[in-house]
């Protein structure tokens, strides 16, 4: 699959327009700290009297070397506040609209389920952040269940945390205020077609359910499948990542 990056080299430019947007509208998530230490490396090496080994030092310490425990503890003393812009583009960029389409037993009897859910994943060293969105909504939990107030639980539970939502109407009437402006966008108005097809009982029908399954597919990652928009090695990685997520 393709990719782009968009990238800024000039430090004028970046001292200019970049470091006081930051300042303005500052990170909500443990990347802040990355971004502080960024900062400084920039500032610094816009200094005439360079000191490389503290740059160096900065940047040892910066996104991946950073440890668990510093970024938990970053966002554990603060009081996260949020503003619907933000969460659009957050959801743009971690959510995931979800369809799921099954048949159960309820007393002995077979029974189809379609359930919608929106669900955003983040590492559970920023879990806080999920809790602030669930709080924000009012509705939804966290997946998996623990104390997130304990740093040795964080730690010890999976890399990734999730908040999952199955109320519709209120991210129904947030996405169509908030619009999100990336290919997500598509995935998320096929998903108000499903809900708004199990509304019309589409699926008690056999071909209304063959309907809501096909939209289905062409969700998320069958988007990319169906438009040959991932490579061969990529199918496989997806293939792959699909088995162990089972």
């Amino acid at each position: 699959m393709q990719a782009f990056k968009y990238t800024i080299t000039d430090s004028k430019l970046i001292l200019d327009k970049i470091i006081p947007h930051f300042d303005k509208y500052p990170l909500v998530t443990s990347k802040r700290l990355d971004y502080l230490d960024w900062k400084e490396a920039i500032i610094l090496s816009n200094d005439r009297l360079i000191n490389s080994k503290q740059i160096l030092s900065l940047k040892d310490k910066m996104n991946t070397k950073r440890s668990f425990d510093e970024r938990w503890n970053y966002l554990n003393v603060l009081t996260i506040k949020l503003e619907p812009e933000w969460i659009q583009a957050f959801i743009d960029g971690e959510g995931s609209f979800q369809c799921r389409i099954a048949n159960h037993m309820n007393r002995g009897k077979p029974l189809l389920s379609v359930a919608h859910t929106l669900e955003i994943a983040q590492h559970s060293h920023d879990v806080k952040v999920l809790d602030a969105i669930k709080l924000y909504f009012g509705y939804g939990y966290l997946k998996p269940k623990y104390n997130i107030s304990s740093l040795n639980e964080s730690k010890q539970v999976r890399s990734v945390s999730r908040f999952i939502i199955y109320n519709t109407e209120i991210i129904t009437n947030f996405i169509d205020t908030y619009p999100m402006y990336t290919r997500k966008h598509l995935d998320y108005l096929d998903w108000k077609e499903l809900i708004e097809l199990k509304s019309s009982n589409v699926h008690k029908t056999e071909q209304g359910l063959l309907h809501m399954i096909n939209i289905k597919k062409t969700m998320n990652a069958g988007r990319l499948l169906n438009n040959n928009l991932l490579t061969n090695s990529d199918k496989l990685k997806f293939i792959r990542w699909s088995e162990i997520s089972k």
